[in-house]
């Protein structure tokens, strides 16, 4: 099962999706990406240090993670793709919206002060718990 998330730049929420994933459903393939990261002429980067110190705190090690731009490749690859919730900054491609396989989640985006990023690692957890539960590995 390969499972991917989604969010605008692929630094907080999709991020905490995927490693929480992996960690409840060690077997998956889980990738993450941004709709907006690393825009054409800038260069692809590690995790917000906010968010490695946030999941540290819950036992998760995001440090090595790094930003990845969305293509509709990876979709294509995808068993589920999960959109992490609303892209302020830009539309969804259409290649990503029109997809079977598209769920969306309505997370906030900490990024635009939506909701802090803690809380929103909460809400993330929750919705990844309930995901490995209905897929019967957790």
């Amino acid at each position: 099962m390969k499972i991917l998330f989604v969010c605008e730049g692929n630094m907080f929420r999709s991020q905490m999706a995927g490693i929480m994933f992996k960690s409840m459903v060690p077997s998956a393939d889980v990738a993450t990406a941004g709709v907006l990261a690393a825009r054409a002429g800038q260069r692809l980067a590690t995790v917000s240090p906010t968010v490695v110190t946030l999941m540290q705190e819950r036992g998760f090690d995001v440090s090595s993670n790094m930003i990845t731009r969305l293509t509709p490749e990876m979709v294509e690859a995808a068993d589920r793709v999960i959109l992490m919730g609303a892209i302020p900054g830009g539309p969804v491609p259409e290649y990503l919206r029109s997809s079977s396989k598209l769920e969306v989640w309505n997370v906030p985006d900490p990024g635009y002060g939506q909701i802090s990023l803690g809380d929103a690692r909460d809400v993330i957890f929750d919705k990844v718990k309930k995901l490995a539960v209905e897929l019967g590995d957790a």
